[in-house]
């Protein structure tokens, strides 16, 4: 099964217990709407699968890269997104300052309360622009998100229609930071 995905950047991981939806199955969508959905993203599809009362998707983005995602049924918009393993393995001579980081928080609309590394990755935490809570890993030379997880998807999930990837996720290579 071959579909195009798009997922939205609401997306960030969502750390809550097991990343569940409680959704009732009389209000999800239909698995055309995930096909439909990751086709305005610019995915390919190799798999849909239910995982925690969540959709689970797999497959690749515009630039090869393996994409795994979990969606709200009833609302399409994802819950948690992880491109790859999840890792980077960049040298620090190649890393881009905190301050670019921060910079490219700022362009998203995200208020960064804490900015850290993890598993080789710059790691923020915060609020998106609509306020909710994200976790969000980014490739320390591209400023490329790695993965991204909303941390309160049970009470408030990113509405299928604005929960759009960050500029730094989209097939074309992420603009660099003014700060560089």
């Amino acid at each position: 099964m071959t579909a195009t995905l798009v997922a939205g950047f609401g997306a960030a991981g969502a750390a809550m217990a097991g990343d569940d939806c409680r959704v009732p199955k009389a209000e999800w969508q239909p698995q055309e709407a995930v096909q439909a959905m990751a086709g305005r993203q610019g995915w390919t599809l190799r798999s849909i699968a239910t995982d925690d009362g969540c959709y689970e998707v797999r497959g690749s983005d515009a630039r090869g890269r393996d994409v795994k995602a979990k969606l709200d049924p009833a609302t399409l918009a994802i819950v948690k997104l992880k491109y790859g393993d999840g890792e980077c393995r960049v040298p620090m001579a190649d890393w881009q300052p905190r301050e670019a980081v921060q910079a490219m928080a700022n362009g998203q609309g995200w208020t960064a309360r804490r900015i850290k590394t993890d598993d080789g990755c710059y790691e923020i935490e915060g609020q998106d622009a609509q306020g909710r809570e994200i976790e969000v890993k980014l490739d320390p030379a591209t400023l490329d998100v790695v993965e991204m997880e909303y941390e309160d998807h049970a009470t408030r999930p990113a509405p299928a229609g604005l929960a759009q990837m960050p500029a730094s996720a989209p097939a074309e290579p992420a603009a660099k930071p003014a700060t560089e």
